[in-house]
Formats: C-alpha cells, structure tokens, sequence
C-alpha cells in the first residue's frame, strides 16, 4: 500500500531530526536523561518511519540488509571491547578514561562511548527485526 504525498513528504522531514536527536543522545546522555537505548530506538523509528511511507524495497536499496547485520555485529564487538579493556584498568566496565570538567562531553569517560555502541547495536537490531518480519510477512 503506497502512502499519500504529504506522508511520504513528511517521513523524509523528520527523519533527519530524529538521526540527529538520536545523535545528540548517543553523545550527551550522561549529562541529561536518556542516553544508548532511547539513542537506539529513535534511531530505528527514523528508518521504520521511511520504511513504512515509501514500502521496504524502496528503503532496502539504501539501507541494506547486510549494512544493517554489520553495523550490529561491529557495535556488539565494540561493547565486548570496552566492557573487556577496562579490566586491564581496575575490572570489568571500569571507567578507565578521565578527565574532562564536569558537565563537559568528556567528564563521563568511557560513557559516552558506551551509549554510542549500545545506540548503534539497539538501532540496528531494531532495524533488523523489522526487515526479518517485513521478509517474513512478503512471503505469505
């Protein structure tokens, strides 16, 4: 089922604000409520959003399958990473980055890096269950 102009119009809109408030989570979220989850998830709902006005095969050619299966793999190793440096620091998930005044992008250490891998692994595998029922649901 195609969507109407002014929906179509409208998704491709608000798209961009939604990556870039995903972004501003992925980056500040230590400082304000929110943080990798809801970075994650608003992420995903941009891409479910032009998915669901301009019909899957329209999105795939974009944002394809296998991009979306790296970006979750590559995000997940990178959590594994960062969970298993800080061990040579003082244990598992230690905050080994210091610095920074408080209240600045870089006071919180390795969290900031920790929301972006958990935002990217939340997003993709959002994304990805959405292609798996959108494949699965093509297929009946």
């Amino acid at each position: 089922m195609k969507m109407s102009l002014i929906v179509r119009t409208t998704t491709k809109l608000i798209s961009p604000f939604l990556v870039a408030y995903s972004a501003y989570l992925m980056l500040y979220g230590h400082l304000s409520p929110g943080g990798g989850f809801q970075a994650g998830v608003i992420l995903a709902v941009s891409i479910i959003l032009l998915i669901t006005s301009h019909g899957y095969n329209r999105v795939r050619k974009t944002f394809k399958f296998w991009e979306v299966q790296l970006i979750e793999g590559i995000s997940g190793e990178f959590l594994a990473l960062l969970a298993t440096a800080g061990v040579f620091f003082g244990g598992f998930f230690y905050n080994f980055l210091r610095g920074g005044e408080l209240g600045s992008l870089i006071s919180g250490g390795i969290i900031p890096l920790f929301n972006i891998g958990v935002a990217l692994k939340v997003g993709a595998a959002f994304t990805f269950m959405f292609y798996i029922l959108l494949r699965w649901v093509e297929r009946d």
